[in-house]
């Protein structure tokens, strides 16, 4: 079965996420701090009258703070209302995102590319715990190999607070 997946860089690396698991990218962001809040929560803003939950994916992978949110992209996710039909036609498997809308800060988009599920590899086991429980596998694309991300761990991590 095939697939797109959406490839942002994040740091030197070269992530995805499965295409219809994104809302949208957003580039103008004005975020409102959370005081007191994990360091991985970079705060709210405001999307079309819609409250969106920032969160600093480099944090959650264990890696620094982002530095630059001005010149960041804000990759939203759907909700579990999104994806109902993906869910019910068998597009996505049993991925939960929530009720709320949460969007991931990274530092650019780059492509969307169609793959076959069989293009997938397995994480490889030397990688820091942090990061293998976040990741789905590992596409080999020309020279550079893409991490896939598994939204629905992320997810659940962020809500234990555990990116730390």
């Amino acid at each position: 079965m095939s697939r797109q997946i959406a490839t942002f860089i994040l740091g030197n690396s070269r992530l995805g996420i499965d295409i219809l698991l994104i809302k949208e990218v957003y580039r103008h962001m004005s975020i409102t701090p959370i005081p007191d809040s994990p360091a991985h929560l970079k705060g709210l803003m405001n999307l079309r009258g819609r409250v969106v939950t920032v969160i600093d994916l480099n944090i959650c992978l264990g890696r620094a703070a982002s530095e630059n949110v001005a010149t960041s992209r804000l990759l939203v996710l759907k909700t579990d209302d999104d994806i109902e039909k993906y869910k019910k036609s068998g597009m996505v498997g049993n991925i939960s995102l929530g009720k709320d809308i949460v969007g991931l800060l990274i530092d650019q988009m780059d492509d969307v590319i169609t793959i076959e599920n069989s293009d997938i590899f397995p994480a490889p086991p030397n990688l820091e715990e942090a990061e293998e429980a976040l990741i789905e596998g590992v596409i080999k694309k020309g020279k550079q190999l893409i991490i896939i991300l598994d939204v629905n761990a992320m997810l659940e991590k962020i809500m234990l607070d555990a990116c730390m």
